[in-house]
């Protein structure tokens, strides 16, 4: 496994919702999700200023925005990219996490077990050239919002899924004598473009 930068397509980072920058909304529109097809490339294309993040067991890689902290994981949690919180907005959490195995049977992301495939809007798209399942979930609980959304895929006995999630807070539970300015809510339509962004750079290697 290796952590890089590579030369490529350009993608700017993007103002996100009430002019707040999103760490990894991009300016230009989410990718097409067109007829599911399977392909293999090279290597990974990079925008500037991304990293780029590669397993050399599975054979896979994707570029991601420097933004993010890469930490690896054990097992079939091959790594977690963590996106700081600004303190301006409502965020608490904003995580991807990389899962993947080889030869391990079914082809599912950690983030729906428990949940019946119908609850997990599930859907079969293609995303350049690679076919994905996409699920996605969200709920409330103790004051904060959870919303997730799942991109896996399985090519020969290879499964990789990348997880998005995201917790937020609701400003309005906050004490406005101690929050007279309380942080401003994101655009989390736009989050999950960003996330979908670093999809789109999915690549097989072999």
């Amino acid at each position: 496994m290796t952590r890089g930068l590579l030369p490529g397509l350009v993608i700017a980072l993007a103002t996100a919702a009430c002019g707040l920058t999103s760490t990894i909304a991009p300016t230009m529109p989410p990718p097409t999700l067109d007829v599911p097809s399977t392909q293999a490339g090279s290597d990974v294309s990079a925008p500037e200023g991304w990293d780029t993040f590669r397993s050399d067991e599975l054979e896979f890689g994707f570029a991601y925005p420097a933004s993010g902290r890469l930490a690896a994981g054990e097992g079939v949690s091959l790594a977690t990219i963590d996106f700081a919180a600004d303190p301006a907005t409502n965020v608490v959490e904003e995580v991807i996490s990389v899962s993947g195995a080889e030869g391990a049977g079914s082809c599912a992301s950690p983030l729906a077990q428990g949940w019946a495939l119908d609850e997990l809007a599930p859907k079969t798209v293609g995303v350049n050239g690679v076919s994905f399942l996409r699920q996605t979930h969200s709920g409330v609980a103790t004051g904060t919002s959870t919303l997730w959304v799942a991109y896996t895929t399985q090519s020969d006995e290879r499964c990789v899924s990348l997880g998005y999630e995201l917790r937020t807070f609701d400003p309005a539970n906050l004490d406005p004598t101690r929050f007279p300015t309380p942080p401003v809510s994101v655009d989390w339509q736009a989050r999950v473009r960003g996330f979908e962004a670093i999809v789109a750079t999915f690549t097989w290697l072999r």
